[in-house]
Parts: structure tokens; sequence; C-alpha cells
């Protein structure tokens, strides 16, 4: 009998593969949280006793309190709104601009995004969370 012990060659796990499914993963779970919450910007809309619904290839727009402009939660300057709209419009063939503006804001900042609306032919929707009784 011979009960010598026998030279094993070092066995190894291939990791190689595991860092592309992992970053493919933490790719696939940053665009759902992105789409999951579409109005991740928080305001304090106007209210409506009214509730419609929107058409699905929209532009979202949204004005915040320190009058910060925001076209589908990427920031952009006031300057630059009516080029980014622009293309924008193109680039999701959308004819309808959704205007979510804290309810603090004036009306002369309602009419300045209104008249840019207008200018690209887009119908404007204005967001609202429902009146409360």
């Amino acid at each position: 009998m011979n009960f010598r012990k026998r030279a094993r060659e070092n066995s190894e796990v291939e990791t190689g593969a595991l860092s592309d499914i992992l970053f493919f993963l933490l790719m696939f779970f940053l665009m759902i949280s992105t789409l999951a919450s579409p109005d991740a910007i928080k305001l304090l809309l106007p209210e409506s006793s009214t509730a419609q619904n929107t058409p699905k290839e929209v532009i979202r727009m949204t004005v915040d309190e320190n009058k910060n402009y925001f076209i589908d939660d990427s920031p952009v300057q006031y300057d630059q709104l009516e080029s980014v709209l622009s293309v924008q419009a193109k680039a999701k063939n959308a004819e309808t601009l959704v205007l979510r503006i804290d309810k603090t804001k004036t009306v002369q900042d309602l009419t300045e995004i209104y008249d840019i609306a207008a200018r690209l032919n887009l119908s404007m929707v204005m967001a609202t969370d429902k009146k409360r009784n």
C-alpha cells in the first residue's frame, strides 16, 4: 500500500467575469432607479380640483423655489433653456411640455417659460397637486 501524499495542484476560482457581471448589475439598477422616480425634485405644487392624464412622450420641466431649471431632472441654465428644450422636443418627438413650478414663483416666471414653449410650438401642461378638502 502506498500512503504517500500526492502533490496536488492548487485550485483557483476565476473572478474576472464576476466584475463584469457586477458592473452590468450596477448599471441596470442605476437606470431603473432613475426611471422609477421621474419627479425626484420635491416641490410644493399649486393645487387643482381636476386632474388630467398627460401624453406618453412629454418633456418634463421643473422650476424650484430658487429658480433653478431642470429638464428631465438635468439642471439647465436659463439662457440655454430654449435650445435644450428644442433638442429634447426633436429627440423625443414630443409636443407637450409638463411644467412643475413651485407655487411660490410669480406669474412672470410662468409667462417666461410659456413664451419659450410657444416659440417652440410646444403645448404646455402645468402639474398640480390634488386639492385637499
